[in-house]
């Protein structure tokens, strides 16, 4: 069966806890916490203000949180982060404006 995706449009706001084995990409907001065996985009124009636990991160929009990443964190140029990060790899392209500290000395997909 091939994995399922979850849109969260520009016109919602959840206020909660976001957790599922779908990939999840934003558009919209989310305030609170997100965990998830998958994948999370936040797409430009997309907020989230919430302490992340994921395989895998992508962000062109803005974050504010701690994120956790047992495979990459992606900050793609325009995006705006503000919190720590922690994965076994990281990228930031140019453009891409990060406030925090970054963790890699770790091996999270073992845990």
């Amino acid at each position: 069966m091939a994995p399922s995706e979850c849109t969260i449009g520009p016109g919602i706001a959840i206020n909660g806890r976001v957790s599922g084995d779908e990939e999840v990409v934003v558009f919209g907001s989310i305030e609170g916490t997100i965990a998830l065996e998958s994948k999370l985009t936040v797409e430009e124009g997309g907020t989230v203000v919430a302490d992340i636990d994921v395989d895998a991160v992508v962000i062109r929009g803005q974050v504010n949180g701690e994120v956790v990443a047992r495979q990459t964190v992606e900050l793609l140029d325009g995006c705006l982060v503000t919190g720590n990060l922690r994965a076994p790899r990281i990228i930031i392209e140019e453009g891409a404006r990060f406030q925090g500290n970054i963790d890699m000395d770790v091996d999270l997909a073992a845990q």
